[in-house]
């Protein structure tokens, strides 16, 4: 498709707007986190540059989750602008269809789910994992990220190919319960395979009760028992085991990784695989909302449109498939659903709300 005259004007009257507004989303977000944190900043007064590197970290985040708001936005300003000044009107009235004037910006939509993919890929946990380490260390002057002092149901993939389940685990007690220690090949086979029923850390070790041992060695299984046993493989303290690299600051390939060691060890991995889903789904978003704002825009500058309606409409819109986007993210990762039905949900309700916008828009 060669671009017109009229493509290269929507476009450029939608990205002038939709770049600005990118901008000062991000920017209100940033003055607003500053001043959350100014009795922090006063109380131990961090440099200058922890306080610049701490916001360049989270950039990749802030973009991932307010560009949809920053489309919604742009499509009100410039095709709403376009539309009062009766431009819209003018080329229907030429004999060209709505969509096809509009096509440039849902280009630009299309283009944008690819970049938040690309960003949850490895920017966005990467991120705001630093992030979190520099407003600890450097901001909030502790010695290191904390983390939680205890957790139940935890999963982790350790030193020596090794997987870790925890029914329950205390760092300040130093002793967990319920464990399950499986350990793979480089082919990822189990090779052994450890339940204890509880642990205690002690003098740099770790010292399990009652535990069973299986040994797999093609289609034979060792089986012994132990009333005590040290593991002298666990090298991770219960301080490393609660460490908060939780399913969101791990980078996706990470994520896959712990997804298929979970799901070879035959261990849950809802939360792990709602995640994953969340990440790929949640860009879809950048599309949609277009299919949603551009009709508002529309309605917005038509005889008796409420501009006001419409732009609040929008914006109540846009957080509103934040909040069933979470709601959706607990019902995967409780396993009420499937975690990738679970995720698809929000997009499916703003599809649906989208519909009626888009037909009526036609008459």
């Amino acid at each position: 498709m060669i671009p017109t005259k009229i493509d290269r004007y929507v476009l450029r009257e939608y990205l002038k707007v939709f770049l600005v507004l990118v901008a000062g989303v991000v920017a209100i977000f940033v003055v607003v986190n500053f001043f959350e944190m100014t009795d922090k900043i006063a109380d131990h007064k961090p440099s200058p540059k922890a306080i610049l590197r701490y916001y360049a970290w989270m950039l990749p985040y802030l973009l991932s989750i307010l560009m949809p708001i920053a489309e919604l936005l742009a499509c009100f300003f410039s095709v709403g602008e376009m539309n009062r000044r009766l431009e819209i009107l003018a080329l229907k009235a030429s004999g060209i269809d709505i969509w096809r004037v509009f096509l440039p910006i849902l280009i630009v939509g299309v283009i944008n789910v690819g970049i938040g993919i690309f960003l949850n890929w490895e920017l966005v946990p990467k991120g705001r994992l630093k992030a979190a380490e520099i407003k600890a260390v450097e901001i909030e002057k502790r010695r290191k990220l904390p983390s939680r002092t205890f957790a139940r149901n935890l999963s982790f993939f350790g030193e020596g190919n090794r997987l870790y389940f925890f029914t329950y685990i205390n760092a300040k007690e130093r002793r967990a319960q319920g464990i399950s220690i499986f350990s793979f090949d480089k082919e990822r086979h189990i090779k052994e395979r450890i339940d204890a029923v509880a642990g205690k850390y002690e003098e740099g070790k770790w010292v399990l009760e009652g535990v069973i041992r299986r040994t797999f060695k093609g289609d034979e299984e060792v089986f012994k028992k132990h009333a005590s046993y040290v593991d002298t493989l666990m090298k991770e303290t219960p301080e490393q085991f609660l460490k908060p690299l939780g399913d969101s600051l791990m980078t996706t390939p990470e994520l896959l990784n712990r997804i298929d060691f979970l799901h070879r060890a035959g261990l849950p991995s809802a939360e792990e695989r709602t995640e994953l889903a969340i990440r790929f789904l949640f860009p879809l978003m950048n599309f949609i909302i277009l299919l949603i704002g551009l009709p508002l825009a529309v309605f917005s500058g038509t005889r008796g449109g409420n501009r006001a309606f419409s732009f609040g409409s929008s914006l109540f819109l846009a957080f509103f498939y934040w909040g069933a986007l979470q709601s959706a993210r607990a019902l995967g990762e409780t396993g009420k659903l499937d975690p990738w039905v679970a995720a698809a949900i929000p997009n499916l309700l703003f599809l649906l709300i989208a519909i009626p916008l888009i037909l009526k828009m036609h008459r």
